[in-house]
């Protein structure tokens, strides 16, 4: 069940360690969800949108023979997951995710699936 994330005040953030450019940095304050309590990630990596993956999935096409149930099951897949949610994963960890749902429905050889992603 998604949940419609709150954010705390900005004087109620809470002090966590952060990675900038995937090395652990310092603390900063975070937001975190007053429903749920997740921690709203703060990343140097910009999230990607859930429909820039669904549209690599359609690129992929070109290169591997993919059927629209795999497609179908992938984009259902990436949903379920909350690719999109900002408190919940960051770049690094949408990507990771995202190649373990195509591994899943796609055999695909990891070194092409990060050139696709840019990684």
């Amino acid at each position: 069940m998604k949940c419609e994330h709150v954010s705390c005040g900005t004087s109620e953030k809470i002090w966590l360690p952060y990675s900038f450019r995937g090395k652990e940095r310092c603390l900063k304050p975070h937001y975190y969800c007053t429903k749920c309590g997740l921690v709203k990630t703060n990343s140097s990596d910009n999230r990607r949108s859930i429909g820039y993956y669904i549209n690599l999935v359609s690129n992929i096409g070109r290169y591997y023979k993919v059927t629209q149930i795999q497609m179908r099951m992938i984009s259902m897949n990436l949903e379920n997951e909350s690719m999109d949610d900002p408190y919940g994963l960051d770049r690094t960890m949408q990507d990771k995710l995202f190649i373990k749902i195509l591994k899943k429905y796609i055999n695909l050889p990891e070194n092409f699936l990060l050139e696709m992603l840019d990684i």
